[in-house]
């Protein structure tokens, strides 16, 4: 009992001589620190538990980026550089994490930092400072450590975009291009995996023959690049390293079964621009699948129509277990009606349709050597294919609506004519200013107004479509009735506004302004309009003129839609 009332005492003791110099460090009062170290040396290295992290002064005054304190604390007791709190964070993780530069240099010139220890994360401090976008940090540790790892060389462009350290970890360390993880994954798989091209250029300038290691899957770089990659990272390969897009996989897939798979379409169609590659376009693997069957197993129908219109390949191989292309259509998938009917009608149709000397002057798809016809027959993401569904359906409700208001002012307009009616004598009721040219110019185009917009409603109210590219056909027919209905309905102002609008001296210059408002903004739009419905028009005739053709079996004009309008990311129609 007696030694647990002086334990009790003795730890109260410690939390009396704590307080103070939590309270010195908070305040950054160095003498204090000081003063209270140079009484109890011991009360520096007790661990402390705020925020739960049990760390030592020196972790909270790095996190507060406290220098002078630091520095004091490092002079006093510099042991205490190398302890971790119960994250497994050293101060330099803290100084990393935070930012603190002059820290960090503090902490590097102490002799007692160590560069290897890793949190409860797994984390280096160097990986730590790129985590948290601290490049400078990283720069500094970089400078001191004796050596690095591959995790660490990783960091540098998966977890921020900082090239240079890059280049400079290959320069200090050259051997790291060579090195393996646990996954036997070297820095070229790495930064095949993150499609990084910088990284990609300086391994390969390193050692062109890094392209043909493999990891644990069987993998090489090139294969990561084929399933990931935009096409400057397989020009990369193509240019210094081309005799390895023939390696393959253990399952004996290539290259263009990996693009396929993975529905990376430019990737696909780069690789089969070169006529050097045609023999590996045509090769199966081992389970005897063309390209084509594993394109339609992964449902990717651009590569799939490209396969069929611009190769040699044959539509009804069969593979080990006796299997067509055809054959391994997913019904359950979203586009199980578009591929089905093109392999089953539309592919035959188009090969026949095609150059006679298909067969045997287009076996590599040369054709392709166009970067827009490479893309001819790229589509939309789900995601941008959603989007445009939905904008469609939108535009649908939008005219609906617009055309009611029209329908309802150009009713009203019409029941109380400008200028008023006569309220008694044989022409009651009747326009005062029927007589004029102004009035017969706003009756006119008053109920052409009204009647093309309730055209508009009955058409929009009685047609159900349910697929998107009717719907696009649908709306530019009433987006055209649209338009003559609101010009009609602007006409119909001008006219009212001469009728209302006095015609006397000093009030004419009136109408005058009302009219060229109008007609300036108005007609201003309609023309700009115009020019974005030409220019877009105009880039879609630009593509491949088979393009024509193909429209008339698939919906795959909307994919043109979506190139021609470029990154602007919207269309007029």
């Amino acid at each position: 009992m007696m030694m647990q009332e002086k334990s009790h005492l003795k730890s109260l003791e410690k939390k009396k001589m704590v307080a103070p110099i939590i309270d010195a460090i908070l305040a950054n009062d160095v003498s204090t620190l000081l003063a209270l170290a140079e009484g109890n040396l011991s009360v520096l290295r007790e661990r402390y538990h705020w925020d739960s992290l049990g760390g030592t002064v020196l972790h909270l005054a790095t996190e507060l980026g406290h220098k002078e304190i630091v520095e004091a604390i490092i002079k006093l007791c510099p042991s205490l550089v190398g302890v971790t709190n119960l994250d497994g964070d050293t101060p330099l993780h803290f100084a990393a994490r935070w930012g603190h530069a002059t820290i960090v240099a503090q902490i590097l010139a102490s002799g007692y930092a160590e560069f290897t220890p890793v949190n409860g994360r797994g984390e280096t401090a160097f990986v730590v400072a790129c985590r948290y976008t601290n490049p400078d940090v990283a720069s500094l540790i970089l400078e001191e450590t004796s050596s690095i790892t591959i995790g660490e060389f990783y960091a540098t462009f998966v977890l921020g975009e900082y090239t240079d350290i890059a280049r400079r970890m290959l320069e200090r360390f050259p051997k790291l291009a060579w090195n393996a993880d646990g996954e036997l994954s070297t820095p070229l798989h790495h930064a095949c995996n993150a499609n990084n091209l910088e990284i990609t250029k300086m391994l390969l300038e390193i050692d062109e023959s890094l392209a043909e290691r493999v990891n644990k899957d069987g993998f090489t770089p090139l294969h990561l690049a084929a399933m990931k990659c935009s096409i400057p990272i397989l020009k990369e390969f193509s240019d210094k390293a081309p005799r390895y897009f023939d390696i393959l996989t253990p399952a004996k897939e290539t290259v263009f079964h990996l693009a396929a798979e993975h529905k990376n379409i430019l990737a696909f169609y780069f690789m089969a621009e070169s006529p050097d590659r045609n023999n590996l376009l045509h090769q199966v693997d081992r389970y005897g699948n063309t390209v084509l069957h594993t394109a339609v197993m992964s449902s990717c129908y651009s590569v799939i129509v490209s396969i069929t219109y611009e190769t040699t390949i044959d539509l009804s191989a069969k593979n080990n277990r006796g299997l067509k292309a055809v054959d391994l259509i997913n019904v359950d998938d979203e586009d199980y009606s578009k591929i089905s009917r093109w392999l089953r009608f539309d592919a035959k149709q188009i090969r026949s349709l095609s150059d006679p000397n298909h067969q045997q002057g287009n076996k590599n798809m040369g054709v392709l050597s166009e970067y827009k016809k490479m893309q001819i027959f790229e589509t939309p993401s789900k995601r941008e294919s959603k989007m445009h569904a939905e904008a469609l359906l939108n535009a649908r409700n939008t005219i609906t609506i617009v055309a009611v208001l029209i329908a309802s002012v150009a009713f009203t307009c019409g029941i109380n004519p400008p200028g008023g009616v006569y309220q008694e004598g044989p022409y009651k009721g009747k326009s005062t200013a029927g007589r004029t040219l102004a009035f017969q110019v706003f009756s006119i185009s008053n109920n052409i107004a009204l009647f093309t917009s309730l055209c508009i409603v009955i058409l929009l109210v009685s047609i159900i479509p349910y697929r998107t590219r009717p719907l696009k056909n649908f709306l530019k027919l009433t987006h055209r009735i649209l338009w003559v209905a609101v010009a009609s309905m602007a006409l119909a102002y001008v006219s009212a506004a001469s009728i209302i609008i006095p015609h006397v001296e000093g009030k004419r210059w009136l109408f005058t302004t009302v009219l060229s408002i109008s007609t300036l903004m108005l007609g201003g739009l309609f023309a700009f309009m115009t020019y974005k419905v030409i220019r877009h028009w105009l880039k879609k005739m630009t593509f491949n003129p088979m393009m024509i053709i193909m429209s008339a079996f698939t919906s795959i004009s909307i994919g043109v839609d979506w190139l021609a309008a470029g990154s602007d990311g919207y269309y007029f129609y």
